[in-house]
């Protein structure tokens, strides 16, 4: 017996003796596996260079689940050739390198990427690195290429089963990730997996075999076999979406460009709604964690199959109003959560007869997230016309996809035999359905047949293939994105909901006032407003107000039910500004009435209010309604949005003018003889008041400014400005002697003559100074505003002197008499 080892593989003369000599499989995760199917060898890209097939370069980046004890293993087939080398991240962010070695973790052949890693038989020198418990999780390798990942040539496409040497360039050859267990007595498969697969071919008419096992985070699993694809330069990776619309939501649709692709970069971390999933070398081991830490953060990876569920279906107004919804043009978003995307109907019983499917019932359809999905009704019943005011049922009947995958292909020519794709787990597996809509891809080479498989294929007979045999490097997947999807239709979720459709058309219908325009500032002015509910719909919340400026103080509100049942809460009085809540029921009036006293004002006033009814949110008024998406808060937004146009009955104004009161008012104090001019700023006439002390002469009683005279006689005169409204005021003029005349002797005897000591006209000099003294020079008397009191109470007769401080009315200067008095009884 002769056995023969020729590149790797062992070649027996006698077929049974070879049996007992093939020693246990070696095992190794990474270009072994890639390469084990037949088709040609796929060179592994390592660059951060972007192109057409390399959207989301990587530096060869594959993860590794490791725990505490176990060995990392590592080699390529460029270790320590120029750039060539291998860099490893820990969870904890520490880091290590192979290094330059020429021999440790060098890939050197064919044969050694079948054996794998020592102490395999004949296998390469592995970089080894023992995991620590702070660093046991997923690992991070980078397979660094001997040019650092610079533009290189294609290189010479081999079979995959061949000996190959490594290119230069950009690509690898062979790599390599071992995990060796703790004990150091075997190695373990199923912990390797990769975000996104970058390889080359090095020509367009040859296939690629890979086959990969892809984990989902909802737990199912599927086994993708490449099956002969052929892209040169390409890339794959697998997600819950594919491709994206502009809302983030799955297109189900391949796409004709590469230039900016909607589709989450599979490189960064997972969000809530964008997965990529795992694409692991062999089946995924059974003893992963459901999650584990990551250079990038905490990361899922084995879980029990999740099974589609659907919470939390309900109905808000557009405007956030729980329960209820405005006609048109408000609707209604009707909220749900799904653990997965899948599809949904909405049916909404318009004409309320218990069943669903009559043509006036409206139905909406769409795609559903996995999450929040929010479906807005326009309001409108299914022929296209406003659904009336009333109660509503409504039914969501969902169906979710369970282990979705979604297998955007970049830049793959043509795939002729179809891709093969087996979900290995979950309900009615193993299954082979496929998905795909190519409508968008503009047609060069030979299409997918057919351009467009939504309703599901045996991926065994027609795995979505497109492309011409032996074509052209420009054909139909040149320089596009083409999606192959799959999922689990899962059986049915049904919900029911009912809500509130609401109408009302508010409206203030006037406002009255008791003022007239032209009349005088300074006045009390009364207003009522009614306010109307004109249905058909009651409303709650409903806000009233009413704005008024500066000019009118003292503002009052009361409120009463005029018709029907209505009711106010919390009326808030500000400076400008009263405001309250009101509830009307349909067809309810309530009156306002108001009440505020003009400011007098020399200048005059106008006087503009304005009283307004805003709806609540999720309540349509016809004429007032402002159909976005935000609670109303502005009565005029609302009342001058379409569809209904500018002004509505919402909004009521009321201004009167006011004319200013004379601007005359105080006092003035003049002597005897004195002529005085009077000056207002506004039209009227000039009068006396009466005709004491004496009658006074006015030169121009029309005109804004006059002379007054004929004070010969001193006293108190009033001197009348009235407006052209009728408004009134007066200015006093003082008129006060030249000189004073003291008397020189008082009897206090009372016969009514001389009884005190009169200084004539001494009260219009207020706050003039009397002191008495008696002939000894000691003060008797003393009064600081003297007003002719004096009467020498308890003093014998006898000669007293005085001294006078007179104090000037108008200038308020002092003058000083002084003098003598005899005091005889």
């Amino acid at each position: 017996m002769r056995t023969l080892i020729k590149n790797g593989t062992i070649t027996c003369l006698r077929a049974f003796i070879c049996l007992l000599l093939i020693p246990a499989a070696a095992l190794a995760e990474g270009s072994k596996e890639v390469n084990a199917n037949g088709g040609n060898r796929a060179f592994l890209v390592s660059g951060t260079r972007v192109s057409e097939s390399f959207t989301f370069p990587t530096n060869g980046t594959m993860k590794v689940f490791v725990k505490a004890g176990e060995v990392i293993n590592v080699g390529s087939s460029v270790q320590g050739n120029g750039l060539g080398t291998i860099n490893l991240r820990s969870p904890n962010g520490a880091t290590f390198s192979s290094g330059t070695s020429t021999t440790v973790g060098l890939i050197a052949d064919r044969g050694q990427e079948l054996a794998g890693a020592l102490p395999n038989t004949n296998g390469y020198t592995p970089y080894k690195h023992t995991v620590t418990a702070a660093e046991a999780g997923v690992w991070e390798i980078d397979f660094i290429s001997q040019n650092g990942g610079a533009q290189s040539a294609n290189p010479t496409p081999i079979a995959a089963n061949a000996d190959w040497t490594q290119p230069n360039g950009q690509v690898i050859a062979a790599f390599d990730i071992s995990v060796r267990n703790a004990g150091n007595t075997a190695f373990l498969t199923g912990r390797v997996f990769t975000n996104i697969f970058s390889g080359i071919l090095g020509s367009f008419d040859v296939g690629f075999n890979g086959i990969f096992q892809v984990l989902t985070r909802d737990g199912y699993q599927y086994t993708l076999d490449n099956n002969g694809q052929a892209g040169n330069g390409f890339s794959f990776f697998v997600n819950n979406k594919g491709f994206r619309l502009a809302d983030g939501t799955a297109s189900y649709k391949s796409i004709n460009s590469l230039a900016n692709p909607d589709v989450h970069d599979p490189r960064l971390p997972d969000t809530q709604s964008d997965i990529t999933y795992k694409i692991f070398f062999n089946q995924p081991a059974a003893d992963l964690p459901a999650s584990a830490n990551s250079p990038s953060g905490t990361t899922w990876l084995l879980n029990a199959v999740v099974e589609p569920t659907l919470t939390n279906y309900g109905i808000a107004g557009k405007e956030g109003a729980s329960g209820r919804a405005g006609t048109f043009p408000i609707g209604a978003t009707m909220t749900f959560n799904a653990n997965k995307n899948g599809n949904f109907q909405i049916s909404i019983d318009i004409n309320r007869n218990g069943i669903f499917t009559d043509a006036i019932d409206r139905k909406l359809t769409g795609s559903v997230v996995a999450g929040p999905n929010n479906i807005i009704w326009d309001g409108l019943d299914g022929q296209g016309n406003p659904a009336t005011a009333g109660s509503y049922n409504t039914n969501l009947n969902v169906v979710l996809f369970g282990g979705e995958v979604h297998f955007p292909f970049f830049d793959v020519e043509r795939n002729i035999n179809g891709l093969k794709l087996t979900r290995a787990n979950g309900f009615q597996s193993p299954d082979y359905t496929v998905y795909w809509d190519d409508s968008q891809i503009v047609q060069s080479g030979t299409a997918s047949s057919p351009r467009v498989n939504t309703t599901g294929g045996d991926s065994r007979t027609n795995g979505h293939k497109w492309g011409t045999p032996g074509g052209s490097p420009v054909d139909f997947g040149d320089q596009r994105g083409l999606d192959t999807w799959a999922y689990i239709a899962a059986t049915p979720l049904v919900a029911t909901s009912s809500f509130q459709l609401l109408q009302a058309d508010l409206e203030v219908t006037g406002i009255t006032s008791t003022g007239v325009s032209g009349s005088c500032s300074g006045q009390t002015i009364t207003y009522t407003i009614p306010v109307k509910n004109n249905g058909p719909s009651n409303v709650t919340g409903s806000k009233f107000s009413f704005s008024f400026p500066a000019a009118l103080t003292e503002v009052r509100v009361t409120h009463a039910g005029t018709t029907g049942t209505s009711s106010v809460n919390n009326g808030v009085t500000t400076n400008n500004n009263y405001s309250a809540m009101l509830d009307l029921a349909n067809g309810a009036i309530r009156t306002f009435t108001v009440t505020g006293k003009v400011a007098a004002s020399t200048a005059g006033a106008v006087v503009n209010v304005t009283a307004s009814i805003l709806r609540p949110a999720d309540v349509t008024d016809p004429d007032a309604t402002n159909p976005d998406n935000t609670t109303p808060t502005d009565p005029l937004v609302e009342c001058n949005s379409e569809p209904s146009g500018a002004g509505c009955n919402n909004i009521k104004t009321n201004s009167l003018s006011f004319i200013g009161t004379p601007d005359i008012t105080g006092t003035r104090t003049v002597v005897i003889d004195e002529v005085v001019t009077l000056t207002d700023t506004n039209p009227g006439t000039w009068s006396q008041s009466g005709s004491t002390p004496a009658v006074l002469s006015i030169a121009n009683s029309a005109g804004l400014s006059t002379t007054v005279s004929g004070f010969k006689t001193p006293g108190v005169y009033h001197v009348l400005r009235t407006n052209v409204a009728g408004c009134s005021a007066d200015i006093a003029i003082t008129v006060i002697p030249q000189t004073l005349n003291i008397p020189n002797i008082i009897t206090p005897n009372g016969d009514g003559l001389n009884d005190t000591f009169i200084v004539p006209d001494i009260q219009l000099f207020p706050g003039s100074l009397l002191i008495i003294v008696n002939r000894l020079g000691n003060e008797v008397y003393r009064n600081a505003n003297y007003l002719n009191t004096w009467s020498g109470d308890g003093l014998p007769e006898g000669t007293y002197y005085y001294v006078l401080t007179k104090k000037d009315p108008i200038s308020g200067a002092l003058a000083t008499f002084k003098g003598w008095v005899f005091l005889k009884r």
